[in-house]
């Protein structure tokens, strides 16, 4: 089972900072079903993994911690140091990553400059060989523009042949980000990301809320969302979307990685809390609020 950081969306809960919002406990409630990943050889693992940042009260990423910094609670019952089996400062670790482009009629005005933004983003972050990226575009309908890879130059040219139009499917975006993240083999400890670009507002209608928020859950990804309706992140110009992007890049490469074995553990399908808590007053962690104890398949 891996439990890589799980964070809400931007343009549905509350951000720290800037961009990082936190999956709300009300996920616990299981239900709906979705797509399983493909499985070749099946592996019972009994360990979660979470990936998360550190920032103080002004926001800013904090480094250089140990795991006797922190507190961990897993369904509020707290976990000795000895039960940690994995600990990384400023995650090196692959990343599969998600990028979905509103490519509404909402956003054609700003449509040039996000575009722009978004490829300065994936040639500077992405890694040829250790990170791999897909490209999803969405209006009335959602389309992958680009399957996942590990050249930016790939991610760089289906950004450059979007074009926009139409309706705001952003729930279903959503979830076929997910589900799509979910199949994908990982032979590896592997980060999940999704950046999110959108004015922030469903005019489809075919998903719900609560479905695009059990996806995240059940996907264990970090979702990144750029408002560019101003409606919690200003990215209505061209100067703040590139700065909502570069606090991405920070975020994405000053995230901790803990993995540990959780005492009890049902694969029952059961939702469990987590809390990370520094023990240094004034730090605060931005990450997933739990998980789903589903043994998941190593490929």
């Amino acid at each position: 089972m891996r439990c890589i950081l799980a964070c809400g969306l931007v343009l549905l809960l509350a951000h720290v900072p800037r961009l990082i919002a936190q999956v709300p406990s009300s996920v616990a409630d299981p239900g709906g079903g979705f797509f399983a990943p493909i499985t070749t050889i099946s592996k019972t693992v009994d360990e979660v993994d979470l990936a998360f940042n550190v920032t103080d009260k002004k926001g800013r990423f904090v480094a250089n911690l140990q795991p006797s910094d922190f507190a961990l609670f897993d369904n509020r019952n707290p976990l000795a140091p000895e039960r940690l089996t994995f600990f990384q400062q400023r995650s090196d670790l692959p990343l599969h990553l998600a990028v979905l482009i509103d490519a509404s009629d909402s956003v054609r005005d700003r449509f040039k400059f996000e575009r722009e933004a978004a490829l300065e983003f994936v040639r500077k972050m992405m890694r040829t060989g250790t990170d791999r990226a897909f490209v999803v575009t969405f209006n009335d309908r959602v389309t992958t523009a680009q399957e996942l890879t590990d050249k930016a130059a790939k991610v760089s040219r289906a950004l450059k042949n979007m074009h926009a139009g139409g309706n705001t499917a952003l729930y279903d975006a959503v979830i076929y980000a997910c589900e799509k993240l979910r199949q994908f083999p990982e032979n590896q400890l592997t980060r999940r990301g999704i950046v999110l670009l959108s004015d922030g507002v469903d005019t489809v209608h075919r998903s719900t809320l609560e479905e695009a928020r059990e996806a995240a859950a059940r996907a264990q990804t970090v979702i990144f969302s750029v408002s560019t309706g101003g409606m919690f992140l200003a990215g209505g110009n061209e100067d703040q979307i590139h700065a909502a992007f570069r606090d991405i890049q920070k975020a994405l490469r000053n995230q901790y990685v803990i993995a540990y074995n959780p005492s009890a553990f049902h694969a029952d399908g059961s939702y469990h809390t987590i809390e990370v808590i520094p023990h240094k007053h004034g730090l605060r962690t931005n990450c997933r609020k739990g998980y789903y104890a589903i043994v998941r398949s190593i490929h």
